[in-house]
């Protein structure tokens, strides 16, 4: 049986403001959660991670994983940040992306439209509406 999906949508000015927002929804998260972030460079998903790391308890400082692929960091849960940026939709789809998730942990993956549909988890979708507003959308496939 299938879970209705959950829809939200948040306006933010400022990067704090994005923060804020993924710190909120990382009190949500458990033990195997994924989530895929979209949005164009310069959208505000690393700032989106920083706030969900900061809302796990991480102290490790947090940045884009783009040159290494993906990172660990540790708080409440492992996280594990995968960025495809750097990957074309080949060479992404040639990524073994399940040995990234995580059972025990949270997954984030940035550039997820570099795998194609996403049908469990929870999907992040970050639109650029002027220099400094965002809109962010948060749909929760998670069954």
């Amino acid at each position: 049986m299938s879970r209705t999906k959950k829809i939200s949508r948040f306006s933010s000015n400022t990067p704090e403001a994005t923060r804020e927002y993924a710190r909120k929804l990382a009190r949500s998260l458990r033990p195997g959660d994924v989530l895929y972030l979209y949005g164009e460079l310069g959208s505000g998903k690393t700032v989106f991670v920083k706030g969900l790391c900061d809302g796990l308890d991480v102290n490790d400082v947090v940045t884009s994983p783009s040159f290494v692929i993906a990172t660990e960091y540790h708080g409440k849960y492992t996280i594990a940040h995968v960025d495809l940026y750097r990957l074309d939709g080949v060479a992404a789809g040639d990524l073994p992306i399940e040995e990234y998730m995580l059972q025990n942990g949270i997954t984030v993956i940035e550039w997820a439209d570099r795998i194609g549909d996403v049908t469990e988890g929870i999907t992040v979708k970050i639109s650029i509406i002027d220099h400094e507003k965002r809109m962010i959308e948060i749909e929760d496939l998670r069954h």
